[in-house]
């Protein structure tokens, strides 16, 4: 930071709005902010970071793995830069995202969230009982966190053991402030089990009637597929 023509203070500042603006979603106002910071504060992690979650937000994840890379480049054991490669990998390469998420887990093995996300590789890898071993740890070291219960009943469920997984996500999928994902993954179970009309229902709660379908029909055709591969392994 030596030779900026501002303090560190004014960055940090400039950062906190910047913060601000990608939790309220104002992604398109946040990134030409951040690539002016960028430019007059190079190779700055904390700037390189944001960059990264800004363009993942906007679904420009090519470049959000090369934000990412610059941060893991400047500083090799930067937990934010590695975890947020993996939260990519996990959805275009899961066997890469496995490899780094075994790694972190080795580095925090009591961090709740990275071995939350360590169980959701290993669902991605078809390897169950080894996520809902990372799950059931997960809940061990904060009992009060929700994503690791529901990651376990859908882990349960797509394993084969529907009654299960459905009676453990249930609670957390029929309240009022469940999250988007957890009524999806009940959804998804609850097709599983045959009860049509009420997955149909779950996704009203949170979804128009067209996008309730269309949501519908991408969950049914997933679990076809699933249930269709977990056959020809068995």
């Amino acid at each position: 930071m030596a030779g900026c023509s501002h303090p560190p203070a004014t960055l940090d500042r400039q950062l906190s709005v910047a913060d601000i603006e990608l939790k309220n979603g104002e992604v398109e106002n946040t990134l030409p902010q951040l690539t002016e910071l960028n430019q007059r504060y190079p190779n700055t992690p904390s700037i390189l970071l944001r960059l990264a979650r800004t363009h993942e937000a906007l679904g420009r994840e090519t470049a959000a793995i090369e934000f990412y890379k610059k941060v893991i480049a400047i500083n090799h054991d930067s937990k934010d830069g590695w975890m947020g490669l993996a939260k990519i990998y996990m959805r275009r390469k899961p066997e890469t995202a496995l490899t780094i998420l075994e790694n972190m887990v080795k580095l925090y093995p009591d961090d709740p969230q990275i071995v939350d996300d360590y169980g959701v590789s290993l669902d991605l890898n078809g390897r169950y009982t080894e996520a809902q071993n990372a799950y059931k740890q997960a809940i061990q070291i904060d009992p009060g966190m929700v994503s690791p219960e529901v990651n376990l009943g859908l882990s349960l469920g797509l394993s084969g053991n529907i009654p299960k997984g459905l009676a453990i996500i249930k609670p957390y999928a029929v309240t009022g402030d469940a999250e988007p994902r957890t009524r999806e993954n009940y959804a998804l179970l609850l097709i599983a089990a045959g009860r049509i009309d009420e997955a149909k229902t779950m996704l009203l709660t949170y979804l128009p009637p067209d996008a309730a379908l269309v949501k519908f029909n991408r969950l049914s055709d997933f679990w076809s597929l699933h249930s269709g591969d977990k056959s020809k392994r068995t």
